[in-house]
């Protein structure tokens, strides 16, 4: 009997590991060898479905594969053996196959330092937890989901096998030090595979939609523009299209990571027969505009929506391709918010190896904790090495750290422990936001200089010059955020509905505004939110769960005011409060910034808890 250690030390950067680990030896699985587990298997009983050539009958295809998945039910479940460390990972080989026929898949070792082999990998949504398929991995039946059954069914070729690392199959997923390690060294995986397929699956005219898609950066002249139209008439484009925006791979935070750390070739699959490049992908949504709406539409004015994120992750690739790790947070809050993920630690563990965060994966550590950890990385990080390292500009850098603060807020959070400064990465996106831009339409800035430039909002409450941004604790090692802010006044009323017409606020508010762009209220912003009015006669919009008592104040170098809630000092140095939300107010001259640039307000230290 052959012993193997199920779990393989860390580092072999002192040996060669193709002599030393016998995962990679020729001959080698995920099984152990041990005649123990050959005892209990009986192999005049083996209920595993045989091979068969492709049937071109529908309805005998529908047969053969109920049978198949009968069958399957009667095959032992696959188990891991062994663990996947140090620098290894392992590849799944899928076996030539054709139709209705039983998936099958034979694991490999693979290192990251040296792969002996070319592979791909796939990038698809798992879309639910549900394993309600099921495969043979070595022998074994292996439950899997059926969006990744339709994926390998394309994959699959008829005479040949195809190499693919996918991580339902390749990581064991019910092993959280596993799956926190190969996390750690995924972009090794991704950076080194030979092409990345991102699996969307079919859907209508999705084939015609690729082939428009290949044909349209070749089509310059009046008859290759009729070819087009004659391919795909324009309603059924804009259908096609919104039907290809709308595959819930768009939805999923890991995605971002998977598309972003490949090296070379982004395949975008629709089906067995229908694919693009990334590079097409791009050219549809950048070409074909997105119609018009009266009032508010989540799909294209909430964060994080289909085309704002084809722009940022193309904008991203390239950073990534040019070899600089990724440092905006404001585009990262963006997406995995915007996002779902199976474990909320991946919102922050799907950036790992193409950011600069500290953090080391870990699944079982409080949600919490990372949280306030991611937040502190990039606020310090972003007051002095991002600074440095990519010569951040004053108003860039300032609009980082307020994109921190306009993502969190205490009525934002699912977290209550939460500090109100550190944004709640599980909370999603759902009202237009008022900080910055929805829309998905800059890929003509470059990837990484003008980032702020393209999502950066219309309003300039805080004028131009920030202060004081700094975290510290207080005497019970509680996190607080240090800052300088403009109290403009107390909100004495707080409702549900808007009224149709708003009186005009009085006061400092009178002074003439120079400001091209005058504050309206629109169905975008009125939507998700509660009208509010302040003693002076200040009115506006934020979100619900504010309260009679809160204040409306305006962080110097923000871009929007913000409410909020005053808390009873503890022997404090500086006045402490509670951030509730950003906010609305309808006046010229707080949203341009008037106010503050007049100085007839002082702006005062203050502790955001």
């Amino acid at each position: 009997m052959v012993s193997v250690s199920p779990r393989m030390r860390d580092s072999l950067d002192y040996e060669d590991p193709e002599e030393s680990d016998p995962r990679l030896s020729w001959g080698f699985r995920s099984l152990t060898l041990g005649s123990s587990d050959y005892e209990r298997h009986d192999f005049e009983d083996d209920h595993r479905p045989f091979s068969a050539s492709p049937d071109p009958s529908a309805s005998r295809r529908r047969r053969r594969q109920r049978e198949s998945d009968a069958e399957l039910w009667h095959v032992q479940p696959h188990e891991y053996r062994t663990v996947a460390d140090g620098d290894l990972f392992r590849l799944a080989v899928l076996k030539p196959g054709t139709g209705s026929r039983v998936i099958e898949i034979e694991l490999i070792w693979e290192s990251t330092k040296s792969p002996r082999r070319d592979y791909k990998c796939l990038s698809y949504c798992w879309q639910t937890k549900t394993q309600d398929a099921s495969i043979l991995v070595d022998g074994y039946r292996f439950d899997i989901t059926r969006t990744l059954l339709g994926a390998l069914r394309s994959l699959r070729k008829a005479r040949a096998s195809v190499i693919i690392w996918i991580d339902q199959i390749c990581i064991n997923q019910s092993d959280d030090i596993e799956r926190a390690h190969q996390v750690s060294i995924m972009k090794l995986i991704y950076s080194r595979a030979r092409k990345v397929v991102v699996w969307l699956g079919e859907f209508e005219r999705s084939g015609k939609l690729c082939e428009y898609a290949k044909k349209t950066k070749r089509s310059s002249d009046d008859t290759s523009r009729s070819a087009l139209k004659g391919l795909l008439p324009t309603r059924h484009l804009h259908s096609s299209m919104q039907q290809l925006l709308d595959r819930p791979w768009f939805s999923r935070v890991w995605v971002i990571s998977e598309v972003c750390l490949a090296s070379q070739m982004v395949q975008v699959s629709c089906g067995s027969d229908a694919s693009m490049s990334w590079e097409n992908l791009v050219s549809l949504v950048r070409d074909i505009p997105v119609q018009p709406t009266a009032g508010f539409e989540k799909q294209h004015d909430v964060l994080g929506n289909p085309r704002q994120r084809i722009a940022i992750l193309t904008q991203m690739i390239g950073q990534q391709k040019s070899g600089i790790p990724h440092a905006d947070i404001s585009q990262m809050l963006i997406l995995a918010k915007g996002s779902e993920a199976t474990h909320s630690h991946d919102k922050i563990y799907s950036f790992y190896g193409m950011t600069l965060l500290s953090t080391i994966p870990d699944y079982r550590r409080p949600i919490e904790d990372l949280y306030v950890e991611a937040a502190q990385d990039y606020i310090n990080g972003i007051e002095a090495c991002y600074a440095s390292w990519k010569d951040l500009e004053e108003g860039t850098r300032t609009f980082q750290l307020m994109s921190i603060l306009y993502s969190a807020g205490a009525l934002h959070q699912n977290h209550e422990s939460l500090p109100s400064w550190v944004p709640d990465w599980d909370y999603p996106w759902y009202q237009s936001p008022l900080w910055t831009r929805a829309n998905g339409h800059i890929f003509n800035l470059t990837p990484w200089d003008a980032w702020t430039e393209g999502m950066r909002g219309g309003y300039r409450a805080g004028g131009d010059h920030r202060d004081t941004f700094e975290i510290m604790t207080d005497s019970s090692n509680r996190l607080l955020l240090h800052l300088l802010v403009v109290v403009v006044d107390t909100i004495f009323l707080a409702s549900e509905n808007t009224p149709v017409s708003t009186p005009t606020p009085s006061g400092l508010n009178q002074v003439h505004s120079t400001s091209s762009s005058k504050a309206t209220i629109t169905g975008k912003i009125r939507y998700g939110r509660t009208f509010f009015k302040t003693s002076k006669g200040y009115v506006g919009l934020a979100t619900p769960g504010i309260e009679p008592g809160d204040v409306l104040a305006i962080l110097l170098g923000g871009d929007v005011p913000v409410v909020l809630r005053p808390l009873a000092p503890k022997a404090a140095r500086y006045k402490p409060y509670k951030l509730l939300c950003e906010c609305f107010v309808l006046s010229d001259v707080i949203m341009s910034g008037e106010l503050v640039r007049a100085g007839s307000m002082l702006a005062e230290d203050v502790v955001l808890v």
